[in-house]
């Protein structure tokens, strides 16, 4: 037998559903975890064959995630699929599937192609779409398969209705998703889900005004502290774009960890906020992962505001051209002879 340990959002369930695809592991189990909860939940997991998908790797771990690695492969094998910064490498028998140009979900639908089914691609495509990553030539070429507004609705439908199934009261009904997804269901088809989403969707529009009315801006961040409960990085997505500034940050108060923030961020295409970030957190305790636009943060709460002024002051922001504004790319007055 095999275990799957995924990630909760759309890319780490379609990657999940992708394996369960592939007939030796049709009945595996599905664990769910996060960067920041690996290296806990493979020290409680039975020792098992595994496949690990879309979970980065915690600097501040992964050391040990690295030796209790190198105790699974004395007797177990290990399929390491991710498109997350790695800190290092991997031991020499882990199986590592990586490529951080990519979505996780794309990774293991290559990896895996010669023993997937057809509509195996539908769900490759879903997960790459939920994930900003499906500008890939794979991904651009199965795009052909299908229609895209169709497609896209689909993806919505996904991303808006695993909100429900984020608590562990719900990783049943989250495995059951996967086991449909497995065998060739769509989101549409999935009326819990697609109800979920659909409700997640009014709430988010609900709540729009009120998060625009909230953050604050420094010279080339934007941020919140707190907002009202719904996804973090759709907040920060907001912000940004609303303030024209090329960050946008949420940030949340842990309820269980009084002490901890975690710090939602997004970016403009323009700079690799890997290349940045992570060695701020570093410096003030804590620690950071993501993409190149997409990065999340985990520090001391009495450190935060520290963080907010070095990233807002650091030297890269001094070599990016200003964000274009709306004001600045409609023109002033239309005329007959306007050519657009």
């Amino acid at each position: 037998m095999t275990t799957i340990i995924t990630h909760l959002d759309a890319d780490g369930v379609c990657s999940a559903s992708l394996v369960r695809m592939v007939k030796e592991f049709h009945n595996s189990y599905v664990y769910f975890s996060h960067p920041a909860g690996l290296l806990h939940d493979l020290r409680v997991i039975p020792k098992d064959d595994l496949i690990i998908c879309d979970i980065a790797l915690d600097q501040r771990s992964y050391l040990e995630i690295f030796q209790i690695f190198e105790e699974f492969t004395k007797e177990y094998s290990i399929i390491y699929i991710d498109h997350h910064a790695q800190p290092e490498g991997m031991p020499n028998k882990v199986i590592n599937v990586h490529d951080p140009n990519v979505s996780a979900t794309e990774l293991t639908y290559r990896y895996f192609y010669h023993q997937l089914p057809k509509r195996a691609d539908f769900i490759a495509l879903l997960g790459s779409i939920c994930d900003y990553l499906d500008d890939s030539p794979l991904m651009q070429r199965l795009m052909h398969h299908y229609e895209r507004r169709t497609l896209f609705l689909d993806a919505g439908l996904l991303a808006q209705g695993l909100k429900k199934y984020g608590k562990k009261a719900h990783y049943e009904k989250l495995r059951d998703l996967i086991k449909a997804f497995s065998h060739g269901k769509s989101p549409c088809d999935i009326p819990e889900l697609t109800q979920a989403a659909i409700n997640a969707t009014k709430s988010d529009n609900s709540k729009r005004s009120l998060i625009l009315s909230l953050y604050h801006t420094e010279k080339n961040i934007a941020w919140i502290q707190d907002p009202p409960s719904m996804s973090y990085s759709k907040i920060a997505h907001w912000i940004m774009g609303d303030s024209g500034k090329h960050l946008g940050l949420a940030i949340r108060t842990l309820n269980s960890k009084r002490l901890l923030v975690d710090i939602t961020i997004r970016g403009w295409r323009k700079i690799d906020l890997r290349k940045f970030i992570p060695e701020i957190a570093m410096k003030l305790g804590g620690s950071a992962g993501g993409h190149a636009n997409a990065v999340g943060v985990r520090l001391p709460q009495k450190k935060c505001q520290l963080f907010l002024r070095m990233l807002d002051n650091h030297p890269i922001f001094s070599t990016l051209e200003p964000i274009a504004q709306i004001d600045d790319l409609i023109p002033l007055s239309f005329s007959n002879n306007l050519i657009m």
